[in-house]
């Protein structure tokens, strides 16, 4: 059995203003901060990002004007195309299955590290290993959030390219160009 890796882990806290322009979705200032300092003179590229204000930003959002519309959960790049990864998922639960998938394709395209920014603490596996990591304070009577940065090992999994579990394998079908999704056309008019 291998040797378990113990975390380095630090306290950032951060202050109860309320961000100045008013975007509940953006980093609080000092995660920002950390985040520009741990990743400098490095490519970044931000999953669910585009509230992101460095790196490039992929998000399915049109609306927020990423410089990528994508499904972060099958994000549309090469292997190794950036040095860090940084997934800031939407701060609902995230099961096993939806965590694989997220870090076997942010392992897929980056070269040395992923960040993780979430409410949920999670295993460093899908190939990386556990590097340094902050507990962060956002404000008064709020959940705890954690930024962890693995370290992408050498042994990558090919990103599935389709859905093997849970309500997404719906989608399968279509991905895969067999029909149409299952969505009713809105504003169709008879006759």
């Amino acid at each position: 059995m291998p040797p378990i890796r113990k975390w380095q882990t630090e306290v950032l806290w951060c202050s109860n203003q309320r961000r100045r322009n008013g975007n509940g979705w953006a980093f609080p200032q000092n995660v920002r901060k950390l985040l520009i300092q741990i990743t400098a003179g490095q490519s970044v590229l931000h999953l669910f990002g585009g509230q992101a204000t460095f790196g490039r930003r992929l998000d399915i959002d049109s609306t927020l004007k990423p410089d990528v519309i994508g499904d972060a959960w099958m994000a549309p790049f090469k292997k190794d195309s950036f040095d860090v990864v940084i997934i800031d998922p939407p701060y609902a639960g995230i099961n096993q299955q939806m965590k694989m998938q997220l870090l076997i394709g942010a392992s897929w395209i980056a070269r040395q590290s992923i960040i993780w920014f979430h409410t949920q603490w999670i295993a460093g596996n899908a190939g990386c290993s556990p590097g340094r990591a902050w507990l962060v304070r956002v404000g008064d009577s709020c959940a705890v959030r954690c930024i962890q940065e693995f370290k992408v090992g050498s042994g990558k999994r090919l990103p599935t390219p389709f859905f093997t579990r849970g309500p997404a394998i719906k989608y399968n079908r279509w991905m895969g160009g067999q029909s149409g999704l299952p969505f009713a056309l809105e504003g169709k008019r008879a006759g």
